[in-house]
């Protein structure tokens, strides 16, 4: 009989240092500080892939976010946990990933020390189990989905805000 593995987190104090670890599951609602990642994906011409997540995930259903994201798992590097999550959320191997910002704890991050990962590839990216729809928008299209309504993973909003006012600058 095979048993579940339990996904085991890093907890940070508020320094980002490791201070133990936690169960994945009820991260958030435990308020333990810990590591996520996101991943902007940009194709030739400048659309950055969004996924609409699925109704069946935990965490803000139906709702668009980053290309890929996800947390970084005990005694995984932010790198490691950015090539792992490229892999299982876009399919896509040997991505190109440059570390672009860190996202300051605060309200919108959900305990989370965030680090945004910016890559640029033609190739599709595979839908995730998880995910309705993953689809390229240029820049001034999700300024329109926002305006309209569409709703947004908070954090989602924090990275996409900063890379507006930065890819120029940062060459993100």
């Amino acid at each position: 009989m095979e048993t579940e593995q339990v996904e085991m987190l890093d907890v940070v104090d508020g320094n980002n240092r490791i201070i133990g670890e936690t169960p994945r599951k009820g991260v958030h609602e435990t308020n333990k500080l810990h590591r996520a990642v996101h991943i902007f994906m940009l194709d030739s011409g400048g659309k950055l892939w969004i996924e609409k997540r699925g109704q069946s995930v935990d965490t803000h259903p139906g709702c668009y976010d980053s290309s890929a994201a996800g947390h970084v798992r005990k005694g995984e590097s932010y790198d490691d946990a950015a090539r792992r999550e490229t892999i299982e959320e876009l399919g896509i191997e040997n991505l190109e990933l440059k570390p672009a910002y860190d996202l300051p704890l605060g309200p919108g991050t959900k305990n989370e020390f965030v680090r945004l990962y910016v890559a640029r590839s033609d190739e599709k990216p595979h839908l995730h189990e998880d995910a309705e729809s993953q689809e390229p928008y240029t820049v001034e299209e999700i300024d329109m989905m926002i305006k309209n309504g569409e709703k947004f993973v908070p954090t989602f909003l924090l990275l996409f805000d900063w890379y507006k006012k930065n890819s120029e600058v940062s060459g993100a």
